[in-house]
């Protein structure tokens, strides 16, 4: 075996590590991987193509620390759900405008949870060329966002792409004290990563709130969930779109209580803020979105109901 070879196996394997100290007992394998048909629509003159990267595990009293489970099950209940609430989806965004073909994410690879790097397959199984990808813009930094930009080789994923990153979210991850800060659920993803920012380093820029990032696109300042946590705005001939990151997770809770405080939010308070204004902003302006864990494929739209929202996908 040659040393670059054993030098892959043993980032690999310290990247499986970080990946299993984050959430709990992860899922089995699954035995066979069945691709996920991409779901595509227009915006203006641009195509959205929406792929999925698998599901995620995450434990109810992990994802909401401090609802009662009780509590917790019986919203579930009003929407058909289990009382363990749904399994997070991953769904990644693609938007061709013109001369870019821009991902939005690059999901988690193959490191972080068995049930879930699945991109790479179903982007193939779509006819879909990584080759082509010229621009991946990160909404923020957490493993299931970032650690799918390189391959089981350690190799970048999308060869000819450039990078965006949100300044605040580089700041923060970067740190080499983010590691020893962060709660220790969160310690092993903060060094994997760091680790891959770095990698990424020549080729990634740094944007602030307000910014374009891609002709079309402009990052909108949705904080909370991580320090420097951005949605990306589409705009195409008077048509507009919201890709909203982790701002909104399920439809049950995310829209008919977002005042719950989520243990996945780096500040559970502003990210109680950031949601109720991301939701007014989406159902006053009737702007459709893309939620990155909302159900497949996560595209709707927000609704007023009462003093909450719903989800409708469409």
């Amino acid at each position: 075996m040659t040393p670059a070879r054993r030098g892959a196996i043993g980032r690999r394997q310290l990247l499986a590590a970080a990946g299993a100290a984050i959430a709990a007992p992860l899922l089995s394998a699954p035995s066979g991987f069945a691709a996920t048909p991409p779901h595509r629509r227009k915006v203006g003159a641009f195509d959205l193509t929406i792929i999925s990267d698998g599901t995620l595990n995450v434990p109810l009293s992990f994802a909401l620390p401090e609802t009662p489970a009780a509590e917790a099950a019986a919203l579930f209940a009003e929407h058909g759900l289990p009382a363990s609430g749904p399994p997070p989806q991953t769904n990644v965004s693609l938007i061709r405008t013109g001369n870019e073909v821009v991902l939005i994410d690059a999901g988690s690879g193959a490191h972080f949870q068995p049930t879930a790097g699945k991109l790479a397959e179903n982007m193939e199984a779509a006819g879909i060329d990584p080759g082509t990808i010229t621009k991946v813009v990160f909404t923020h930094a957490h493993a299931d966002h970032l650690w799918g930009a390189l391959d089981d080789f350690d190799d970048e994923r999308f060869p000819k792409a450039s990078y965006i990153i949100a300044a605040p979210e580089w700041d923060f991850w970067t740190d080499s004290n983010t590691a020893n800060k962060v709660p220790d659920w969160l310690k092993g993803m903060a060094r994997g990563s760091a680790r891959i920012l770095k990698r990424l380093e020549g080729r990634i820029e740094r944007r602030k709130p307000g910014e374009s990032v891609a002709p079309g696109l402009t990052y909108i300042n949705t904080v909370g969930h991580t320090p420097g946590h951005m949605a990306v705005l589409v705009g195409s001939e008077r048509q507009s779109l919201m890709i909203v990151g982790d701002v909104l997770g399920n439809a049950a809770v995310s829209f008919v209580r977002p005042e719950w405080r989520l243990g996945s939010d780096h500040d559970r308070d502003i990210g109680v803020v950031t949601r109720q204004r991301v939701l007014d902003q989406l159902a006053t302006d009737r702007i459709p979105l893309v939620g990155f864990h909302l159900a497949w494929p996560g595209y709707g739209r927000v609704e007023r109901r009462g003093a909450a929202y719903r989800f409708v996908p469409n």
